[in-house]
């Protein structure tokens, strides 16, 4: 099949005094400029080095930073990445592991720190501690310069002190805030993570922060110009800096890339499979001819999990051996996600966003634009590549007309070109500066306030102060993103009355405790017996965490089995048999008019039932375990939602719980003459 050309993306090279290497004009504007200015974005198209750009001067300065990734799969591959730029300029790196020897540790120019869930847990285990805190300070202690690579999960935990005092002062030890793939938040996490920008910023911890992005938002970026105080903005049209030579060189940034079209049809794992078969001989052979680290022949990315773990059953029906394909998706233990040797990689989301692949042949699902762009950026990183789209039927006759035109593509026009195929999705920028946004994010600080309080040497004179301080900071970010004056009153009044217990807001207490950076609907751990078959019997590998949604909507034989052993110790989890076709799921029992648009506990209706298909779920004993918000909606909104916010069916209103709950009532508010604000 002919195949539309995508030009590869052809950038200048640039020799800075600053450093060993060859720069493209945005990496030494970062360079030139570090000093200068003290807040960064960085804005350049997926594979032109953006990570370079932030992290050279860091490394160069002998600075200390923290790195935050949105997948921990992007974050294994980073640092793997930086060890090797430091090492370009003769720096000595240390990856910080629990085999890492004192003498290796005395020895390095910089430590390189992984943090997420999983080491914390490593780390207690092997030096006998009970608290994760711990190991968290330890992991962050400022001796030398260090760069430490998180998720926002784990920055959000921390500056709500779930991990104790220490480690969130020891955030003052570091110089730079770094945050990847900025324009990935949208709704609660976007109100979180700029209300964080916000308090590090302003509490002093970081004196440099730096946003790296490949498709910003307008409205997102507006919030970021007020909030970080006008921040110097470095694109590719950036041009030659002060201190930079051109040196009349060029370098292919991003290599050339053959894009051929498949409509996406009824059965797209189907159509993956023909498209892999084709490839297969090919794929053995330039596996065998390219054995360098993070190699992979052919990489698919497809939007359901659910699909990704059928292709991967359906591949191994045609012969292809699972031990050689590299499975990086949700529903799977993160054992089974080792890319090492493999012939395939298959995947959902979590491997658009950044990680450095080295591929001949990427087949992708796309539904939206930014995914598009994402995701064929998989492809035509280290060499040129062929990317097969499985698309609708408006991008495949899009294409093929350009491929009978004879048109040879920018990647600048194929990003023109895939937003007016594309739909895109709303970024709910519009959340952060209402009545639930501010909630959302100020409840970060009441975690702080509520860790003083229960503080037996506390004085009254320190708690007054603490919350005089908070407040301060949500009243400056509130007038920084032009929020209402009636709304940010609101929301200040709320906190108040939350904190002297009124029973109406008991549900802002409740959201206080259980919010998280991703606050939704809670996941559990679950054995998967279909997990268990495929990894031939290893117990560990069929272990995983799942958010109930999907569990309700898609697990087969959904149970909860008292005698198998929880990966905590305790015994007692989640059984499934696999996934398969969508359920009909809803809960009972209905709710009266008088009671929607109203934030409310979950502990106040305890007959509350999740129904499968006619049956009642374990789920609803675990959502019975913890107390949880929630809110009822009429079903006249549903035209306002997508699949990014899981509700469910309840007679005929919708529910959503915790996060998902905050933007329903402000969806709801939007189309209804009743406001939350004068509830109380």
């Amino acid at each position: 099949m002919d195949s539309l050309k995508v030009r590869p993306l052809v950038l200048p090279l640039i020799k800075h005094p600053s450093t060993k290497q060859m720069l493209y004009p945005h990496q030494a504007a970062m360079l030139e400029n570090w000093n200068k200015y003290n807040t960064f974005t960085l804005v350049t198209k997926t594979g032109t080095g953006k990570t370079m750009g932030a992290v050279l001067p860091v490394l160069l300065n002998r600075q200390r930073a923290i790195c935050v990734y949105p997948t921990n799969e992007l974050i294994r591959d980073q640092v793997k990445n930086i060890a090797s730029i430091a090492e370009r300029e003769g720096l000595k790196a240390c990856i910080l592991t629990l085999e890492t020897t004192v003498e290796e540790y005395s020895k390095a120019d910089v430590i390189l720190t992984h943090i997420d869930a999983f080491t914390l847990e490593a780390w207690c285990k092997q030096k006998h501690w009970r608290e994760k805190w711990r190991a968290l300070k330890e992991l962050l202690e400022a001796d030398k310069p260090k760069i430490i690579f998180t998720n926002p999960d784990i920055l959000f935990l921390i500056f709500a002190l779930r991990y104790h005092a220490e480690p969130f002062a020891a955030l003052s030890g570091y110089n730079v805030l770094i945050v990847d793939e900025f324009h990935l938040y949208t709704g609660v996490e976007l109100a979180h993570a700029l209300f964080m920008l916000h308090l590090g910023y302003s509490l002093g911890f970081f004196e440099k922060i730096v946003l790296l992005s490949a498709t910003p938002s307008p409205e997102v970026y507006e919030y970021l110009q007020v909030l970080l105080n006008d921040p110097f903005c470095v694109d590719s049209t950036t041009g030659k800096t002060g201190g930079s030579d051109f040196l009349g060189e060029e370098r292919v940034a991003v290599h050339e890339v053959e894009l051929i079209p498949f409509l996406a049809g009824q059965d797209i794992v189907e159509t993956a499979v023909v498209i892999v078969k084709k490839l297969s001989e090919e794929i053995i052979k330039v596996w065998k001819q390219n054995t360098g680290v993070g190699y992979i022949p052919a990489v698919i990315v497809l939007n359901s999990v659910v699909d990704a773990i059928r292709l991967e059953d359906r591949l191994a029906e045609e012969g292809f051996k699972r031990k050689e394909m590299a499975i990086i998706r949700g529903l799977s233990a993160r054992e089974v996600r080792n890319t090492s040797g493999k012939k395939i990689a298959i995947g959902t989301s979590a491997i658009e966003v950044g990680i450095d692949f080295q591929c001949d042949y990427l087949i992708f699902e796309a539904s939206e634009a930014a995914s598009f762009m994402q995701r064929f950026g998989r492809v035509g990183r280290h060499k040129p590549g062929v990317a097969y789209v499985l698309c609708p039927p408006n991008v495949l006759y899009g294409i093929e007309t350009l491929k009978e035109k004879g048109i040879e593509l920018d990647r600048a026009v194929l990003e023109e070109k895939a937003y007016n195929w594309f739909p895109s999705f709303e970024t709910r920028a519009w959340f952060v500066r209402t009545l639930m946004g501010l909630l959302s994010a100020f409840t970060l600080g009441e975690n702080l306030i509520k860790c003083v309080r229960e503080d037996f040497k506390a004085t009254p004179a320190l708690i007054t102060e603490v919350e005089s301080q908070m407040e301060n900071q949500y009243t400056s970010y509130g007038q920084k993103i032009g929020c209402k004056d009636s709304i940010l009153n609101s929301a200040l009044y709320k906190l108040r009355k939350a904190r002297q217990g009124n029973a109406r807001l008991e549900w802002l207490r409740v959201y206080r405790d259980l919010n998280t950076f991703r606050t939704s609907l809670p996941s559990e751990w679950i054995l998967d017996f279909a997990e268990l078959e495929r990894r031939g019997g290893d117990w560990e590998k069929a272990k995983y965490t799942a958010d109930l949604a999907t569990l309700l909507r898609r697990a087969e034989g959904l149970r909860f089995n008292s005698k198998i052993r929880h990966p905590t110790g305790n015994k007692g989890m989640l059984t499934v048999k696999g996934y398969g076709r969508y359920k009909k799921v809803w809960i009972i029992p209905e709710f009266r008019d008088e009671q929607i648009g109203f934030l409310h506990c979950t502990k106040d209706f305890p007959n509350m039932l999740f129904i499968q298909e006619g049956h009642k779920t374990s789920v609803s004993h675990i959502m019975s375990l913890r107390n949880h918000v929630f809110v009822v909606v009429p079903k006249s909104i549903l035209h306002q939602l997508d699949w990014r916010l899981p509700v469910f069916d309840c007679g005929k209103h919708l529910i959503g719980f915790d996060g998902v709950a905050l933007i329903l009532i402000e969806l709801y508010n939007l189309t209804s003459q009743t406001s939350y604000l004068s509830s109380i």
